[in-house]
């Protein structure tokens, strides 16, 4: 009996020292394999851009293959990687490459799926501890999963990415872009509504000033029913909450898109109050002002014509109001990155008769027409 389990110890012994040596033969070959793919990164010229990036790919393959089996345990039993060095300076190098020969694949349409495989690729190896002092780029590579599944119509992997990509700050609103269309294609019930509404209405929060989000609300609004009529949303979000400058944002862009200028002008000014540092805000007002101030321009030369005691101040005052809220969208916006505020207040200084000042503004005024 002693005999048989000598031999039975002798076996798995023998078994064990087998294992631990064919597991350190893969992990010196798979060593080898990423050598040689890191020399082609380093050699190719930079115009054979395929080679490059098909050569970063096998790299962190063979680089991965290589911990993977450097990390089992020896014939004694202990775990003693001897690669795990020349892994990790490899990796530090080629996995950040991973995004952007995803980048370069996903652009043609026949080396797309290589190109999904590269970003899938980044967010595996993300996972080793080799790369944990790597820069994490984790969100990019999951948007741009997420963008092309969606591209390609595929929900739900467009979906399960986009969640990935939310949780970085870097792409956490283009991620949740991403989500709302997805949830947008798959809406059914009043619930799967619901749940739409509320993703598009906090995107709209994070930027008001965003023409899509507010196109994605006005879509979603535009066969109102009884249970969504964005106006009595926006009344009942106000009845709520009077102190928070999006909904009067809101309410005002509605207003704006349907030409109620003075009821525009009003919500506006309410949100301005509440955040006075929002340059599209002040930007409207001025813009709502100098429309008002046109059709009462109008108006009195009308009435003039007509002989009736009429005075330029009944459109001037609007001119007047208009300037100051378009000078302080002047001053916080110099270069106009948020919004052209010159011709608007271009048209006020001309109306107002300060030639000095329109003047200045000459030169940057394009297709200008008082």
């Amino acid at each position: 009996m002693k005999r048989v389990l000598i031999l039975i110890i002798s076996i798995f012994t023998s078994w064990n020292i087998a294992e631990a040596q064919e597991a350190y033969q893969q992990a010196e070959s798979f060593n080898r394999l990423a050598k040689e793919a890191f020399t082609r990164v380093e050699k190719l010229s930079n115009r054979d851009s395929v080679a490059i990036f098909n050569a970063v790919v096998d790299g962190v393959e063979y680089s991965l293959k290589s911990d993977e089996f450097d990390r089992m345990p020896n014939r004694k039993g202990k775990v003693n990687p001897r690669f795990e060095e020349e892994n990790k300076n490899r990796l530090a190098v080629l996995h950040p490459m991973l995004i952007d020969a995803g980048k370069y694949f996903t652009k043609g349409s026949y080396t797309r799926n290589e190109g999904l495989d590269a970003l899938q690729l980044y967010l595996k190896a993300r996972k080793s501890p080799l790369v944990k002092d790597n820069i994490d780029e984790s969100g990019v590579a999951a948007y741009y999963i997420a963008f092309y599944y969606l591209k390609a119509h595929n929900l739900e992997k467009a979906d399960e990415y986009a969640d990935i990509a939310m949780q970085y700050d870097e792409t956490a609103q283009a991620a949740a872009e991403i989500k709302a269309q997805c949830m947008h294609s798959k809406m059914v019930t009043e619930e799967d509504s619901l749940r739409y509404l509320s993703v598009i209405q906090r995107l709209y929060r994070t930027d008001p000033t965003n023409e899509t989000y507010f196109s994605w609300i006005m879509k979603f609004y535009q066969n109102p029913t009884r249970k969504f009529n964005i106006e009595d949303f926006i009344d009942r979000i106000l009845e709520e909450n009077t102190n928070s400058a999006v909904p009067w944002i809101l309410k005002g862009e509605i207003a704006m898109h349907a030409e109620r200028w003075e009821e525009a002008i009003d919500a506006y000014k309410q949100a301005d109050e509440i955040d006075p540092s929002s340059i599209p805000v002040a930007y409207n007002i001025g813009v709502c002002l100098n429309t008002v101030g046109l059709a009462a321009r109008e108006a009195v030369a009308e009435r003039r014509k007509k002989k009736e005691d009429v005075s330029d101040n009944e459109y001037m005052k609007y001119f007047a109001e208009a300037r100051t809220y378009l000078e302080r969208v002047r001053a916080k916006d110099p270069r106009r990155n948020r919004v052209d505020w010159v011709g608007p207040l271009y048209l006020d200084y001309t109306i107002l008769n300060d030639k000095i000042k329109a003047e200045e503004l000459e030169p940057l005024v394009t297709n200008f027409k008082k």
